[in-house]
């Protein structure tokens, strides 16, 4: 095999190339939905307006979420919240946090962030372990304040939720409010606190991160490390960026593992460090991301080729909310069938 070949699939199924790819297309669609919603203003031409951003508003469409489980029905006003959470669900619990791991456009910010902070500064500034661990039991404790408030939240009111007109365009005004001169500024000084201290935002405050955490601990599949062939290198600890004690685990099963498989990757013994189902079945480091993904698209593509995708919400009535005062109104909006 020609060695630009071997080459060219390396950086295909490494994870920046991945997570990088998923944070294009997001960026892209957030400049489609800003040009619905120019059109709507009649500043811009039309285009159709894109449903997967809909994944940037947890609370809304976890509410949804939850109002589904309680026999609320599916929500057909904007479906593709739903679907985003099902497959974040599905990834977390299959491979160990594969939507924080490897989807995530939000944790990509962080992330990258952190690696450049490895980069320029040599590493970054680890807190004393007793400050982490109260670090990870604040989100922790967020992530269930968070969706224990969402859980309990009466059926009648999170179905009415799905019918404010606020909810159906909330997208729209969060992607415009990333301009603001006091949200970039807020956002260059997160920046700069994970190049020093990591990821602050995935490790110490996501709640959405909690929930996948929790998901994670039950995956069928986890990091396999073989005592008898292991030569103590440290080489995984040192790769692993969520500074998970690899060199001393059977299975990894801490919280933090996002299946990122640098570890995989970075042990000079074949077969001391594998990715296995139930302890028994290997899965390739190569082939890791290519199950996360496969698994996304899988559902996204079901849930469109079934017609579980797409708004059903007219596109002149999102016209007239993004112009109205109805964009305020906090009591339901019932459309015309």
């Amino acid at each position: 095999m020609p060695e630009s070949f071997r080459l060219a699939a390396r950086v295909v199924q490494s994870r920046w190339f991945i997570k990088g790819a998923f944070f294009v297309l997001f960026a892209w669609l957030a400049s489609r939905l800003l040009q619905f919603a120019g059109w709507a203003r009649g500043t811009d031409a039309f285009v159709p307006r894109p449903e997967s951003v809909a994944g940037i508003l947890p609370v809304g469409h976890y509410t949804s979420f939850f109002a589904w489980l309680k026999g609320g029905g599916w929500d057909t006003l904007l479906p593709a919240g739903l679907v985003i959470i099902i497959a974040s669900l599905a990834t977390s619990l299959i491979f160990r946090r594969g939507f924080c791991g490897w989807i995530c456009p939000v944790g990509t910010v962080w992330e990258a962030a952190s690696a450049s902070g490895r980069k320029l500064l040599g590493d970054t500034v680890r807190l004393p372990r007793w400050l982490d661990n109260a670090g990870r039991g604040l989100r922790l404790i967020l992530g269930l304040a968070f969706f224990g408030y969402l859980a309990i939240v009466p059926l009648a009111e999170s179905m009415a939720f799905r019918q404010l007109p606020y909810m159906w365009v909330a997208d729209i005004k969060i992607i415009e409010g990333f301009g603001d001169p006091r949200y970039i500024t807020v956002l260059l000084l997160a920046f700069v606190v994970s190049m020093m201290l990591g990821p602050v935002w995935c490790r110490y405050l996501c709640p959405l991160g909690a929930l996948y955490s929790l998901l994670g601990i039950a995956s069928p599949c986890a990091v396999t490390r073989d005592a008898s062939t292991c030569i103590d290198c440290s080489r995984c600890n040192e790769a692993c960026h969520a500074r998970v004690d690899v060199q001393r685990a059977t299975a990894v099963r801490a919280a933090e593992c996002d299946g990122c498989m640098d570890c995989v990757k970075a042990c000079p013994v074949e077969g001391c460090l594998e990715a296995r189902v139930l302890g028994r079945v290997r899965v390739k480091a190569w082939a890791w991301p290519l199950l996360v993904v496969a698994l996304w698209f899988a559902i996204v593509g079901t849930a469109q080729l079934t017609g579980n995708w797409k708004t059903t919400i007219p596109t002149e009535t999102l016209r007239q909310v993004i112009n109205s005062g109805l964009l305020e109104q906090s009591t339901p909006m019932t459309l015309e069938r």
